[in-house]
């Protein structure tokens, strides 16, 4: 089972009977446990965070550790902009379906998916206590694996803190953009659920337990996702081997390629919307610290600018649904192009030699010219072969641009240091 919408969700009306088929389904995994392993194909990943103190000894009926039980057991620890949970609560917690609405791009496209709580465990000893479930991904979910969520507090210090623990690989997709978005994307959300997730329970837990144990919404169901306004969390993730890859080994082997990737991307960038090359630039030049020895560096780093281009970009991006707007490849937007692709390239690889920043320079120039070319043909043919209509054409490049941009956005942050 797997949907998708753009720009809504699911009524709770439609979310009923898609409940009740989920509850047929089965994983859409073989592996057991012991099988999950790196060497297997099984990515991992593990994050952990600091809930807070109670009194030693075992849990207090109304410390932290209960407190975060019970927001557990309503699945409220997820921040609703990336993860909302849709359940019935007359379902015994073992062996519960539950469908995930996994938003994106501001929350505008999302997907419908399933899981069903797995394992569940509730320890004491006289060491620690341990609460916590697993979700086991059913047929259809974006991906495959389980993922444990479990609280341990530690009896001698009175410590409570959060455990996250999956082993995943990509599941299945309603459609090849979809794919090609998680492969770009995919892991810049999960790293954000991940912190979001630990801050979300800790500021439930300590500062708002009026909401704690209730569901955001419920009627012929129940929903997670209380309104919050909503720090440090520890990161682990170890990817299998030709799959995955750490960000930091992402940013070592751009750095050991030589930095030509960079201008090149943002000069597709250029060519499919011109302002979003020297946009991203400037917004990293300005968020990095540290003194801009050339002048385009010292421009483009002022706080002011990437406000200034960000409007500029957001007038292109509704310019290109317009019918009599000039086609790209005419003289006046090739220029731009090539200008902001130029610009964009060698401000990419600011405090290098005059020489390099030259180099960058022309390499985001012709990647431009290539990228105005080639979006312009596929526009037409999507149009003219396809019958595509061109406001559809056009939102679907936005989208292709806004996963390009988000993969070079750590590499750029990288060079503006």
């Amino acid at each position: 089972m797997i949907e998708w919408r753009w720009l809504s969700g699911w009524t709770e009306e439609e979310l009923v009977p898609r409940l009740d088929e989920a509850r047929r389904q089965g994983r859409n995994y073989a592996a057991g446990a012991g099988e999950m392993t790196l060497e297997a194909g099984w990515s991992q990943v593990h994050s952990v965070g600091l809930l807070g103190h109670e009194l030693p000894g075992p849990p207090h009926p109304d410390g932290i550790f209960e407190r975060a039980r019970k927001v557990l057991e309503t699945f409220d620890f997820s921040d609703p902009r990336i993860v909302r949970w849709h359940f019935s609560a007359d379902e015994p917690m073992r062996g519960r379906t539950v469908l995930l609405e996994l938003k994106s791009l501001g929350q505008k496209l999302r997907y419908l998916c399933a899981v069903r709580v797995g394992g569940t465990r509730l320890e004491h000893d006289e060491k620690s206590s341990v609460y916590g479930f697993s979700f086991e991904t059913l047929d259809g979910h974006i991906e495959a694996g389980r993922e444990w969520f479990l609280l341990k507090k530690d009896h001698q210090t009175g410590e409570v803190r959060f455990h996250i623990e999956a082993a995943w690989r990509p599941g299945e997709f309603p459609n090849w953009w979809s794919r090609l978005g998680f492969t770009m994307v995919g892991r810049r959300y999960q790293r954000a659920w991940h912190r979001l997730t630990h801050v979300r329970l800790r500021e439930l837990t300590r500062r708002r337990p009026d909401l704690v144990g209730q569901p955001a919404s419920s009627g012929q169901m129940e929903h997670s996702g209380h309104e919050l306004e909503l720090g440090p969390v520890q990161f682990f993730a170890q990817f299998a081997p030709g799959r995955q890859k750490t960000q930091t080994d992402e940013e070592v082997e751009a750095v050991h390629r030589g930095q030509w990737l960079t201008p090149l991307g943002l000069g597709v960038l250029a060519g499919m919307r011109s302002m979003s090359a020297p946009t991203l630039v400037s917004r990293r030049l300005s968020q990095a610290p540290g003194p801009r020895t050339d002048p385009l560096a010292q421009a483009l780093s002022k706080p002011w600018v990437p406000k200034v281009l960000g409007v500029l970009a957001l007038g292109e991006l509704v310019a290109d649904k317009l019918p009599k707007t000039p086609a790209r490849v005419t003289f006046l937007p090739m220029a731009g192009r090539i200008i902001t692709g130029v610009l964009a390239g060698a401000s990419s690889v600011s405090g290098q030699k005059r020489s390099v920043m030259a180099l960058a320079g022309v390499l985001g120039g012709v990647a431009a010219v290539a990228s105005t070319w080639a979006f312009y043909s596929l526009r037409k043919v999507a149009t003219t072969r396809f019958k595509v209509p061109n406001v559809a054409a056009a939102f679907t490049e936005d989208a292709l641009l806004a996963a390009l941009a988000s993969r070079l956005m750590p590499v750029v942050e990288t060079r503006a240091e």
